[in-house]
C-alpha cells in the first residue's frame, strides 16, 4: 500500500499543479483579452479623444488585476474593415503582457507557458467612415 502511494502521489501532485498553473494562465489572458474588448469598445466611440480614453481604460483594468507590473504593450491603431461595404473605418487594439511574473510554479521544462500573454480585437468604429 505504501509502494503504490509513493508511485501515485508524485503523478498526483504534478497533476495538480499543473491545472493550477495553467487554469491561473487562463484567468490572466482572459483578463488581458476583456481590457483589449473594453479598449476597443471605447475606442470605437464617435467623440474625438477614444483613443486616448481607451488607452486609460486599458491601462486601470490591467492595473486592476496586477497586470502592469512588467509593462505591459498596448496598441490602438485605426485599419479599415475589409468588406465594409460602407467604407467604414475599424480599431484594433492589440495587448502583450510577460508572463514571467504571472507563473506560480516557474517549471518549463514540466509545465511549458508562453512567454506572453496576448489579445487583438478588432470593432468598427460607431457614427460611419470616421
Amino acid at each position: 500500500m505504501v509502494v503504490e502511494a509513493a508511485i501515485i502521489f508524485p503523478v498526483l501532485l504534478m497533476l495538480t499543479l499543473g491545472a493550477i498553473e495553467y487554469g491561473w494562465l487562463f484567468l490572466h489572458a482572459q483578463m488581458v483579452t476583456n481590457a483589449a474588448r473594453q479598449g476597443a469598445r471605447i475606442a470605437t466611440l464617435p467623440y474625438g479623444t477614444a483613443e486616448a480614453d481607451a488607452r486609460l481604460t486599458i491601462n486601470s483594468m490591467l492595473a486592476a488585476v496586477h497586470l502592469d507590473d512588467d509593462g505591459p504593450t498596448v496598441n490602438v491603431t485605426r485599419v479599415a474593415i475589409p468588406g465594409d461595404p460602407e467604407g467604414r473605418m475599424g480599431v484594433t487594439v492589440t495587448i502583450s503582457v510577460p508572463t514571467a511574473n504571472l507563473l506560480i510554479v516557474n517549471a518549463p521544462l514540466l509545465f511549458p507557458a508562453p512567454d506572453t500573454l496576448r489579445a487583438t480585437v478588432t470593432m468598427a468604429r460607431e457614427g460611419g467612415t470616421t
